[in-house]
């Protein structure tokens, strides 16, 4: 008999959603003009400790849940092979799936508060370099899967500017030195 955890990932999902009044579809003669901005999240995530922190969280909080399964399924299995009565057995496996939960569902709050934390901190410095740089829309780089050169060509690569202000909050909540980009990060292309 072994005991089923279901794992809760948290993402981040980013939407952008445009708007255009009919008056200005239906008058193709004006042109509206706006300026583009692009960065590489996951380079600033990496770059942000309490982002790398939230991640770092998340993979503890899965590896103590398999462990805790694992010492469950070991207990079960001890008690069938001792030959212990069903009754007794399926008792032990409703407490541990119930134990196995209660960590699980602690477990997903702590990781999802650390996560959006660390996301709202992120979306507070990237409005502000947008406001700073004059900026109209900013954009995941890495999130524009068509009509991404467009972007790259005539937006601003405002990653650098984001993991600068992100920097001195990093340094109120963390002490030590930033950890250096996660290997195989890449800024987007700068054209």
């Amino acid at each position: 008999m072994h005991l089923r955890v279901l794992a809760k990932h948290t993402a981040l999902a980013v939407l952008l959603s445009f708007a255009t009044s009919p008056v200005l579809a239906a008058n193709s003669a004006n042109s509206m003009s706006v300026k583009v901005g692009y960065f590489n999240l996951a380079l600033v995530k990496a770059s942000y400790p309490e982002s790398a922190g939230s991640e770092a969280l998340r993979t503890q909080a899965e590896s103590q849940l398999r462990r805790d399964v694992e010492a469950g399924n070991s207990r079960l299995q001890k008690s069938q092979e001792e030959k212990k009565p069903k009754e007794e057995i399926e008792k032990m496996a409703q407490q541990l799936q119930v134990e196995i939960n209660a960590k699980q569902h602690a477990l997903i709050e702590i990781v999802q508060n650390s996560t959006q934390s660390a996301n709202q901190q992120i979306a507070m410095a990237v409005a502000q370099v947008a406001k700073d740089k004059g900026l109209d829309v900013v954009v995941d780089g890495a999130g524009v899967y068509s009509g991404g050169d467009k972007i790259v060509s005539s937006g601003e690569d405002i990653t650098d500017s984001v993991v600068k202000r992100l920097s001195p909050l990093a340094a109120r909540s963390n002490p030590t030195p930033t950890a250096a980009p996660a290997p195989g990060s890449t800024p987007a292309p700068k054209k």
